[in-house]
């Protein structure tokens, strides 16, 4: 038995994928928790925040609370796949799963799927093609050893090359990332065989490509100590 993976984009009448349209350039990530859904909004912009408030309300959300990040907002909403053909109904429909957060950018839900059986994720595919427009970013099959550990986590490092995977795992293991650090890079690239130019190069792509996965993760994880801001409960009629 083998375990697809599925990286799609889709653009349909949805709330949140026009509300991606109102604050291009914006980000936002969302999870749903089985009756609220969490967005991220990686922006402090009154404009952008006064958008994205406006536009939960009018379609007819419940704002419970919203917590500040360094560089974020985050929501929490009752859930609206009841009233919504929302992502996940979608999903859900061809038995898959998945792989969170949903990023919605510039009209575009952006989302990683999985299955058992590749021909579900096909039928997830035309499916989304039917309501709207949709694109196969990138199908392919998963060591079923992912399952354990990182069917979840394995977002964070799936846009690493090699090379980079490989400079970031040494770095490590010689000590660079120590404090005070054991080695420079000239050392660890003089002991791959390669210049340290190179190195670096390949150093530095693993780590903003890690970091920015991170990111979402890291404004959430940053408000836990936190008291939440109360918002009022309102709903639209």
């Amino acid at each position: 038995m083998a375990l697809w993976e599925a990286a799609m984009k889709a653009s349909y009448d949805y709330p949140f994928v026009h509300l991606s349209r109102a604050v291009p350039d914006t980000p936002i990530s969302m999870w749903c928790l089985w009756n609220r859904e969490l967005l991220q909004v990686p922006s402090r912009d009154p404009a952008v925040l006064r958008t994205v408030e406006s536009t939960i309300r009018k379609t007819g959300h419940v704002v419970d609370r919203w917590v500040d990040a360094e560089s974020a907002r985050l929501f929490l909403l009752e859930c609206t796949c009841s009233r919504y053909n929302s992502l996940w109904n979608i999903i859900d429909s061809h038995e898959c799963w998945d792989d969170p957060p949903v990023v919605y950018r510039d009209g575009w839900a952006n989302f990683r799927v999985m299955s058992f059986e590749p021909d579900r994720l096909k039928d997830l595919y035309d499916d989304f093609r039917r309501q709207g427009s949709a694109e196969l970013v990138r199908k392919r099959e998963l060591s079923l050893n992912v399952l354990p550990t990182s069917v979840w986590t394995h977002v964070l490092f799936e846009n690493l090359t090699a090379r980079q995977a490989e400079a970031l795992l040494t770095a490590h293991r010689f000590g660079y990332y120590t404090s005070p650090r054991r080695v420079k890079t000239e050392e660890i690239a003089s002991s791959l065989g390669i210049g340290r130019t190179t190195y670096e190069e390949h150093l530095r792509k693993a780590e903003n490509r890690v970091i920015s996965a991170l990111v979402p993760y890291l404004e959430i994880f940053s408000t836990a100590d936190r008291p939440a801001e109360k918002v009022p409960l309102r709903r639209s009629e």
